[in-house]
């Protein structure tokens, strides 16, 4: 702006405050007002002119500077503050009372779950009573297949087509005393052979009979296997041995995770240790008897201190019960296969309810029957996907071993839907309502 140098801006404010201060002095007032008003009042009316002038006068420079084209005037930037989203507080899902209509089952499931647990304890009465039926008819528990019995199997490879039915209806004909099931095996288009299991008759007779209805067979057509008496009432022994110790030691860990004071932690598990030994030793009913007593005790006192472990072990003592009952009513019969079945689902009855019983005890978001739901969502989809899986393997296998297997893990998973989530759910809000959690 030519040779002319400006002066800088607080220069020009100090310059602008000291004329105002010789213009502020040159306008005072009169001598007569000023000897009118006392020393402090003058004193105070000068100090608050001398601060609105101060406060005043810079901004009203500034802008007569502007006029005069000697300060640019520049707006200042906006400071633009992020949108940050805060955080909200914690709050506990509120639980809404399920509508009538579109949720029926879930209120009812809600309000009147303790007249639900009726069709539970039905479930586990009809139970028993089949298993105790069955026992007065055949003297034990379940049907013996002749694995487990003793007896002969008899495998034919033929090469004509066969109705299984008709032969095991012909050879009952034949000996009408003996236990005799004929089953079909490796059946493509109606050929393949056949398995007879018997007991009751003589090796010889058996397949005098077999030839009699297959002219044309020949001894390197089929093959036998003699499981004696003795060795069946071995294998059945074993077996009622494994389940015992297996539920055992099911049940002495969920009561170490669920049960409360250490000092009963270390009883039952010394008590479980001498019960699991009995029974592996016991050869007589006396120590049979023994070993059933104790565990009787030990779920009392399971039921005294940690309610949720009893509920646990009784879920899965309910789904073995009710598996039992059916595949007595199916009319089949139990062999080492059957067996195994058996002892996974021991282990099968008890995830659903681990789940839910850790969700409802271990967690404190909304209520118990919000927990209750939370679980059941989870657990519902892991009964139903393992029951796709084994009704497929049940239909389209045709090996009468792993139908068999088949058959007892699909009956058990689909009453454990039952047990767990009416039964168990409803045993363990009947405890916490007594303690008052909501």
């Amino acid at each position: 702006m030519g040779d002319e140098s400006f002066k800088d801006v607080d220069e020009l404010i100090e310059e602008s405050e000291e004329s105002a201060g010789e213009s502020e002095e040159s306008i005072s007032g009169s001598p007569t007002q000023k000897a009118s008003e006392s020393p402090i009042t003058k004193n105070n009316s000068n100090q608050q002119n001398r601060n609105q002038s101060n406060h005043n006068q810079p901004n009203h420079r500034k802008e007569q500077l502007v006029a005069q084209g000697k300060l640019v005037k520049t707006t200042p930037e906006k400071t633009i503050t992020p949108n940050i989203p805060q955080k909200k507080k914690h709050e506990h899902p509120v639980h809404h009372e399920a509508h009538p209509k579109h949720h029926f089952l879930i209120g009812l499931f809600e309000k009147h779950y303790k007249p639900l647990m009726l069709i539970s304890m039905l479930l586990l009465i009809f139970s028993i009573g089949v298993i105790g039926y069955t026992y007065v008819k055949t003297g034990d528990i379940v049907d013996k297949g002749v694995t487990l019995k003793g007896g002969i199997t008899l495998t034919v490879q033929l090469s004509e087509k066969v109705n299984p039915d008709d032969i095991q209806t012909y050879f009952r004909e034949q000996f009408p005393k003996a236990d005799i099931s004929v089953r079909a095996f490796g059946r493509t288009e109606g050929f393949g052979g056949i398995i007879v299991e018997s007991s009751g008759v003589e090796e010889t007779q058996l397949i005098s009979t077999l030839k009699t209805r297959f002219p044309n067979l020949k001894d390197t057509d089929y093959s036998t296997q003699i499981d004696g008496p003795s060795l069946g009432a071995s294998f059945f022994s074993q077996t009622l041995k494994a389940v015992f110790i297996a539920f055992l030691f099911m049940s002495l860990v969920v009561f170490l995770y669920f049960g409360e004071g250490l000092k009963w932690k270390w009883i039952m598990t010394i008590v479980s240790l001498v019960i699991g030994f009995v029974m592996f030793y016991a050869h007589s009913i006396i120590t049979y008897s023994i070993a059933i007593i104790l565990l009787i005790i030990m779920m009392v006192q399971y039921y005294r201190i940690s309610v949720p472990s009893f509920a646990i072990i009784l879920c899965a003592f309910s789904d073995v019960l009710f598996s039992l009952a059916i595949f007595n009513l199916s009319g089949m019969k139990l062999n080492i296969g059957g067996v195994a079945a058996f002892l996974m689902l021991v282990g099968y009855s008890i995830d659903t309810d681990i789940l839910m019983s850790v969700r409802v005890l271990k967690r404190r978001e909304g209520t118990v029957f919000d927990r209750i739901m939370g679980s059941m969502k989870t657990g519902m989809m892991m009964s139903i996907s393992a029951l796709i899986a084994v009704l497929s393997a049940y239909f389209l296998s045709s090996s009468d071993i792993i139908r068999e297997i088949m058959f007892i893990l699909a009956v058990g998973l689909f009453a454990d839907i039952i047990f767990t989530w009416i039964q168990n759910a409803g045993i363990l809000r009947m405890h916490l309502d007594k303690k008052g959690w909501k």
